[in-house]
């Protein structure tokens, strides 16, 4: 086996959640894990585009900002309570942040007051400062070590009227992290019968499920409850955390804040609404950001397979809606088309079954293959024949593919805005076994898994202190059994020791100890593995609130105490899988006397700086592209002797955010990435 052991270097740091997949691929319980201060603060900057994309409503039907309490605004009538520890889970977190129990007893802390929770900070809603709701789990239970309980409960709202609405929208800001698998135990409930009966929906909205994740802060939700609520005298909602019927008792932490309900009326007719565009069947395998050609889908078996994902946001049914998917070369030009007719889109209110789908897919095969690599775009658009839609704009969405020589991977590298770390270790001074990585599929026979690239964190090989430390991992491929999961099955691995020079690279380059052949219609789990407590902490740059597919696994502590692979997460680990054999993209550009360096300013606002090194004359080429891979500037340098290099570049005209730059030099390309602001 191949044991590496290299000098360590200079120290170089919304979305819609598919449920296919997780019975088969996740049986393990996550272990009761604290918040940290940097997932407090990524919770907020989620709240940032949460906010962005929240939709509106007509009139106000009902309100509710939690300025009273439990008692209920504007003679709307009180909130009431109920749960399994003795009405001791619903809080109101009153004015100054001092939380106060249903039957007015105060809690005398700030919310949420548990444990584990403690770093995660207020619900950060339109209207904090006058009061707002949590389900304190965390606090309920805490200290654990006295013991735990699953938790259940409810906080349902006063009667209201519904009479002459037919149209009934219900939304409100919330935060929320649970533990301990990956389904939501957060549901809205709904009765127009005094509570005989119930109807209940998802209450998770837009958040990729998956255990101990914080959501976004706040996250807002809106949900058409017209199929239980419109033209009745006697609704009520309840918000309601319980235990998720796909695992039974399981849920005992953390906690769910709620504020700013509003009930509103739907004035929008007609408005359909792209969700979701894939480059395949995310329900039954996975899709790829990136494609080896060996891998693509023949023509003859449907080509490029387009997942579009839709809703009808209006109150009117939609008749004869047309679905137009289009594959264009990077520069606009149609390769080629296909249409389908969808016979009739029903609304939320209108659906066949109550609650409605939160939304519908339909797949299109393309009948095309590409032929060269390079990237594409496939473009999707609905149009409807019954009338004109309110907002055009969200009808057409496009997404860039890339088909490669021998690249297979999951991320977008432009879109790499996380750092996956592991947890600390109860030695103190050492990291818990860690691990990430993602599944692969082969459509056609005849590649060889060669080896995988892993863009590591900056922080990959420090210690706890943050200090340069030995990092000992593998690299593995699984061959995926379904009956046992991935922890057993059967693995081919690689031993490295880690340098602190592989971060801030790019993607970089490990081979497996032997050439792997992959058979056609197989499965594969691909990840990098630190199986064991270690000084040095495993980092991977990740690409975060993408993991639509459920491709994502990452090697963790069950309830029990073992450590396996848990799939079902919100980010993309930068791990690919690479099927012909290949040197690392520095040594490939050591070899051939290229040296490209950090942008300097970086981040840069105005002006910044490339330089780079030939070593002999060569012909230059350089890219600028944004976080969709496409290329928003190209300088032909032409032919440059040997020597150092530079070109300063105006980054006022872009907008802020991640961008790519690469240096072509005689087909020789490599990439870093650059923030502007």
């Amino acid at each position: 086996m191949k044991h590496l052991t290299l000098t360590l270097g200079a120290i170089c740091i919304f979305a819609v959640a598919s449920g296919q997949r997780l019975e088969k691929i996740h049986t393990f319980a996550n272990t009761i894990t604290a918040a940290t201060v940097a997932e407090a603060d990524q919770a907020r900057l989620d709240g940032v585009v949460a906010r962005s994309t929240e939709r509106g409503g007509g009139n106000i039907l009902f309100s509710e900002d939690f300025s009273n309490g439990f008692d209920g605004i504007n003679g709307n009538g009180s909130w009431a309570t109920a749960d399994n520890a003795g009405d001791s889970l619903w809080i109101w977190v009153a004015p100054g942040n001092t939380g106060f129990y249903n039957n007015g007893d105060a809690t005398g802390i700030a919310h949420p007051g548990g444990e584990f929770s403690t770093n995660i900070g207020p619900l950060e809603s339109g209207t904090p400062e006058n009061g707002w709701m949590i389900f304190d789990c965390d606090y309920l239970n805490t200290p654990i070590a006295d013991g735990y309980q699953d938790t259940d409960g409810s906080l349902t709202s006063p009667m209201i009227d519904f009479t002459n609405d037919g149209s009934v929208i219900l939304s409100w800001d919330q935060y929320f992290r649970y533990c301990c698998y990956p389904y939501a135990p957060i549901y809205v409930d709904v009765t127009n019968d005094g509570g005989s009966t119930w109807t209940t929906f998802d209450g998770h909205g837009s958040f990729i499920e998956a255990a101990n994740t914080a959501s976004a802060n706040p996250l807002p939700n809106t949900l058409d409850i017209s199929c239980v609520a419109a033209y009745s005298d006697s609704v009520q909602f309840r918000f309601t955390y319980t235990q998720a019927p796909e695992t039974g008792n399981a849920y005992s932490h953390y906690y769910w804040g709620i504020d700013d309900v509003v009930v509103s009326s739907n004035v929008n007719a007609d408005d359909l609404a792209m969700v979701q565009l894939t480059n395949g069947d995310i329900w039954n395998v996975w899709e790829y950001r990136v494609t080896p050609l060996e891998q693509a889908i023949p023509a003859a078996d449907g080509g490029v397979l387009a997942g579009v994902i839709y809703r009808n946001n209006g109150t009117d049914n939609q008749e004869a809606v047309e679905v137009l998917v289009e594959v264009l070369t990077e520069e606009g030009d149609l390769i080629t088309s296909v249409a389908e007719t969808i016979p009739m889109v029903y609304s939320f209110a209108n659906g066949l079954i109550c609650p409605a789908n939160a939304q519908d897919t339909l797949y299109i095969a393309t009948d095309w293959e590409p032929t060269t690599t390079g990237n594409y775009i496939i473009r999707a658009t609905l149009t409807s024949g019954s009338s004109t839609d309110l907002t055009p704009e969200d009808n057409t969405m496009s997404k860039v593919i890339v088909f490669s020589d021998d690249v297979y991977g999951h991320d977008d590298e432009a879109a790499l805005d996380g750092e996956v770390f592991p947890r600390e270790s109860d030695i103190a001074g050492l990291f818990d076994p860690s691990g990430q990585g993602a599944f692969y599929h082969t459509v056609n026979e005849g590649s060889t898994a060669y080896g995988m690239t892993i863009d590591f964190g900056e922080n990959c090989g420090l210690n706890i202190d943050g200090d340069i430390a030995e990092l000992e991992f593998e690299t593995r491929l699984y061959f995926y059994d379904g009956t046992v999961g991935i922890t057993d099955s059967p693995f081919e691995s690689a031993f490295w020791t880690y340098d602190t020079d592989w971060s801030n690279v790019g993607p970089y380059y490990l081979s497996f100890e032997d050439p792997i052949s992959l058979d056609a219609g197989a499965v594969y789990f691909v990840g990098v593995i630190a199986e064991y407590e270690s000084e040095g902490g495993l980092t991977v740059q990740a690409q975060l609130n993408s993991d639509t597919d459920n491709s994502t696994g990452e090697y963790n502590v069950t309830g029990d105490g073992d450590f396996v692979w848990f799939t079902s997460q919100t980010y993309t680990p930068a791990v690919r899988l690479i099927l012909s054999e290949r040197v690392a993209v520095d040594e490939i550009a050591n070899l051939n006397g290229i040296n490209l360096g950090q942008n300097v300013p970086n981040p840069a606002n105005n002006f910044t700086t490339f330089n780079f090194d030939l070593s002999q004359s060569r012909s230059v080429t350089f890219e600028v592209r944004d976080l969709s891979g496409r290329i928003v500037t190209s300088i032909e340098k032409g032919t440059l002797g040997a020597g150092v290099h530079s070109i300063t570049y105006d980054v006022s005209a872009l907008s802020s955010g991640l961008y790519t730059y690469t240096l072509i030099a005689d087909g020789i390309s490599i990439t870093k990435k650059m923030v502007v602001r």
